[in-house]
């Protein structure tokens, strides 16, 4: 798990001024959020803002509480729609860190799920809010270190991007090469016309009838001309094997890889399996969760050991 330092705020009752009718609603949310009754938790506080549109105590702890259930786009969103009615600096510091560390949570998410693209957009997006809350509250620790810390793993997530687009650029390049060998060494042999350049024959592509060529997707294009027949978001040319005249069958049913949804009959279907190669591999992430929580560890504790007592004493720091 990314280990920034989230910590949110819940807000305690102690404004004379807030509606009455909320205050026990949000005083029970508060007990069950201690208690790490995170849905209760929700429950009471969405009902304390019903009641009181106003009262920033529910609707700010409303938001924590989706975060500790991991619902951090719920939560982002409730925190950015409370920042636009304040007006009080501290408040909306408050807002936008919270609203931060929720898109961070959304990040690692994205981590965890090898969507490596959505990892750097929803870590953008948190970077910008941590800086809006710094222009509200500049002596924000917790907060710079935060920011940092993304930062730095946002440069990581960038570098792997760069190196996938070289090696999906590279293997473009291969076949393309690979095709182009092909067609100088056999130009003249029916049997190695290669319409689609995935290394498999035409006519083992067309089927039994070169007059009805085999469409294997139903999308149109026949599988000769077709790089991917079966659309299961992996190329033939990889699925082919060593011999391409001869296809691989992995499973051995008779269906070769190529026009084959599930070519290991594992019950996993081969276009889920083929998500990952899209973004970084499940090692890579793990590899690179594994090294941000080692590097963390001490870092969190120089933070938490030079920490200034800058908020506000009816806020208790809960995560």
């Amino acid at each position: 798990m990314i280990k920034l330092v989230l910590t949110s705020v819940i807000c305690i009752l102690t404004l004379a001024v807030a509606a009455q009718t909320e205050k026990p609603f949000v005083r029970e949310g508060n007990g069950n959020y201690r208690d790490g009754q995170f849905a209760q938790a929700e429950v009471l506080y969405k009902k304390a803002s019903n009641m009181n549109r106003s009262s920033y105590e529910a609707a700010f702890n409303f938001g924590d509480a989706l975060y500790k259930q991991g619902k951090f786009k719920e939560a982002a969103s409730q925190f950015d729609t409370l920042a636009k009615w304040q007006t009080d600096p501290k408040k909306l510091a408050e807002c936008y860190y919270n609203k931060a560390n929720a898109q961070a949570g959304a990040c690692e998410q994205a981590i965890k799920g090898n969507k490596l693209d959505e990892a750097i957009k929803t870590g953008k997006e948190a970077l910008e809010s941590y800086k809006r809350s710094l222009r509200s509250n500049p002596y924000d620790k917790q907060c710079k270190y935060n920011y940092l810390y993304l930062k730095t793993l946002l440069d990581q997530l960038n570098e792997m991007k760069q190196q996938q687009q070289q090696n999906q650029d590279q293997n473009q390049n291969n076949q393309q090469q690979q095709q182009q060998n092909q067609d100088e060494q056999q130009p003249q042999n029916p049997d190695n016309q290669d319409s689609d350049g995935d290394s498999i024959p035409d006519n083992v592509e067309q089927g039994n009838d070169p007059n009805n060529p085999r469409d294997t997707d139903g999308d149109g294009v026949p599988d000769y001309k077709d790089n991917d027949s079966d659309n299961d978001g992996i190329p033939d040319s990889k699925e082919a094997g060593k011999n391409p005249k001869q296809p691989q069958d992995t499973d051995g049913d008779g269906t070769p890889d190529y026009r084959d949804l599930d070519s290991d009959n594992d019950g996993t279907p081969d276009s889920e399996e083929a998500a990952a190669l899209m973004g970084i591999s499940k090692e890579d992430a793990d590899r690179l969760l594994e090294a941000i929580n080692n590097a963390d560890s001490k870092t969190q504790k120089k933070v938490k050991d030079n920490q200034d007592n800058y908020r506000p004493k009816s806020h208790d720091k809960n995560w």
